[in-house]
């Protein structure tokens, strides 16, 4: 059972980068282990995509992810001038938005390093996406598994939310390979 989680992360031996980049989501772990990371020195800027706002975040009345992830950040000391919120016309949606902005933002920025902060389940497909969408552009991607909240790779077919995620992560992995 562990080796059907243990194929879909990757975790680089991370280098010091120019930028740490969360995707969204999970906010219950990726913005904290992106801290940690910023804490331990491996970049000096946390940059995070504006996920898009679902109606009742609209209305102020459900905090949005990126808003989470950012306060999540400054609470646990990172300073608000070392995060930057990219604002994305409608918001991202999915994994290969995600990594178009990151495209976008390392061109205009000339970022040649990035570490790519996600749930460890997701570290695969998402290495994939950024590749393909990389290709031809001189920027090195580090992926960094964050651990999940409540399970990981050696017990999560015991905890209903491991195995939606797992079940989830090869599902869209099959899709991302057919479609893109």
């Amino acid at each position: 059972m562990t080796s059907l989680a243990r194929v879909l992360i990757v975790d680089d031996a991370l280098q010091p980068a120019e930028m740490i980049y969360i995707l969204n989501g999970e906010v219950n772990t990726r913005p904290f282990h992106a801290a940690r990371l910023f804490e331990a020195g491996l970049a000096p800027q946390i940059v995070i995509p504006r996920e898009e706002m679902g109606p009742a975040s609209e209305i102020g009345l459900y905090p949005n992810g990126t808003d989470v992830s950012n306060e999540v950040l400054v609470n646990l000391g990172v300073p608000q001038d070392r995060i930057t919120i990219i604002e994305v016309e409608g918001g991202v949606t999915s994994t290969r938005d995600e990594a178009q902005v990151l495209l976008d933002y390392v061109k205009k920025h000339d970022i040649q390093n990035v570490i790519v902060v996600t749930s460890a389940f997701h570290t695969r497909r998402s290495r994939w996406i950024f590749r393909k969408i990389l290709a031809g552009t001189n920027v090195h991607i580090q992926m960094s598994a964050a651990p999940q909240w409540k399970f990981d790779e050696t017990n999560w077919w015991r905890n209903e939310n491991g195995l939606l995620m797992l079940a989830n992560e090869y599902l869209k992995f099959g899709y991302y390979l057919a479609t893109y």
